[in-house]
């Protein structure tokens, strides 16, 4: 497994913490979990954006090398491109479901109609093109209908959610493959999540948080989440959802819980998140579950602390700051800014200091970025 996202991190820490011994494999240098002690050691592929074959055959040489016992994907593109190549891997676990799961688990078109199925609400969604948005209103979010779509070429471009104000839809529409979208009105609330295991499309294991701060805003991932109680009509519904699709693996539900206390659905995650560290930290580790499942041992699952916090301190700070200047929310600022207690971290770990390294040269880049406009391609939080 391996990407440059900071949840990839959380998943070596957590292997390593119960006692498995994660390689990583990657398509760059220099990221989060390739600089950490956690990881044994790394391994350079292909990027399956680009050469999709070329990450698979390189990906099962490498397994079959060093003798490891499963491989976890992390990211869309891995799924996306090992589901269904369980002959390439004979003898070692992958961590996929089936090419019918990925497919439906990344197709956020099918998300609406799946809630529903569920039991579970989502904000009214219309499916639009550039040349047909009419009785929308404003603000609004504008989402791909898939993060990934590959082209004629057998590469694969990446698409983001964005939002949008007055005017702005076919602007964002323009940056999506074939002009086409999905186009929800933008509510306003207090962004939940429930994420866990499920194995065969029934829930293991389920970890619900809030985020106290997002970054960016008014949109965004967590910069400041907790964990909270369960809400058992909520976690029902998450688990009829993962049934439906037979979903095997992590999971991170989100849902925007608006000023009537009504959760939303807004989007399915299935793989590793990026606030996978407060898991852990709260007493549930996560990773070792799917791995445990992954090689047919009994998991021990127990529950988890309510109350524990999570800082992500590359967003945390931007939002932090942005308290700051803005009339009415500085003493929340200045409260945020205290050091929390059991506060479990993204990034830093006196223990394992070298991801930090990542954040300074991330930083430098977005500063030498600052003059794009504010639809370019992004990767999803």
């Amino acid at each position: 497994m391996g990407n440059d996202q900071h949840g990839v991190l959380a998943a070596v820490r957590a292997l390593r913490a119960a006692n498995y011994t994660p390689y990583l494999a990657i398509d760059k240098p220099g990221t989060y979990a390739g600089r950490s002690r956690a990881t044994v050691g790394t391994v350079r592929m292909p990027n399956p954006d680009v050469d999709r074959e070329g990450f698979v055959r390189t990906l099962a040489a490498a397994a079959r090398r060093l003798r490891v016992a499963a491989v976890l994907p992390s990211a869309d593109n891995h799924f996306l491109a090992l589901a269904g190549r369980e002959a390439d891997f004979a003898g070692i676990a992958l961590g996929t479901p089936s090419r019918e799961s990925v497919d439906q688990a990344t197709d956020k078109a099918l998300l609406t109609e799946l809630a529903a199925a569920a039991g579970l609400q989502t904000p009214p969604t219309k499916c639009v093109r550039g040349e047909a948005v009419k009785g929308v209103g404003y603000p609004a979010i504008v989402k791909p209908l898939r993060s990934r779509v590959q082209n004629p070429d057998g590469t694969i471009s990446t698409y983001s959610a964005h939002f949008v104000s007055d005017g702005q839809i076919e602007q964002a529409l323009d940056h999506l493959f074939g002009g086409e979208g999905l186009v929800q009105p933008y509510v306003p609330g207090v962004l939940i999540s429930v994420a866990g295991v499920s194995w065969g499309g029934e829930l293991v294991c389920a970890l619900h948080q809030a985020s106290v701060r997002i970054w960016p805003v008014p949109v965004g991932g967590s910069a400041y989440a907790e964990t909270i109680a369960p809400n058992a009509e909520l976690e029902q519904g998450v688990g009829r959802l993962l049934r439906r699709i037979g979903w095997s693996g992590l999971f991170h539900v989100q849902f925007i819980r608006d000023s009537r206390g009504e959760h939303l659905l807004i989007d399915l995650n299935p793989r590793i998140y990026g606030s996978l560290a407060l898991a852990s930290a709260a007493g549930l580790n996560l990773l070792q579950i799917w791995v445990d499942l992954l090689l047919g041992r009994r998991p021990k699952v127990g529950g988890y602390r309510i109350g524990v916090g999570f800082r992500q301190e590359e967003k945390d700070a931007q939002a932090l700051a942005r308290l700051l200047l803005t009339d009415g929310e500085r003493q929340r600022a200045l409260r945020g800014l205290l050091p929390q207690r059991g506060t479990a971290h993204a990034i830093f770990s006196l223990r394992d200091p070298m991801p930090l390294l990542t954040s300074v040269a991330k930083l430098t880049r977005l500063e030498n970025q600052k003059d794009k406009g504010p639809f370019g391609d992004r990767p999803e939080a």
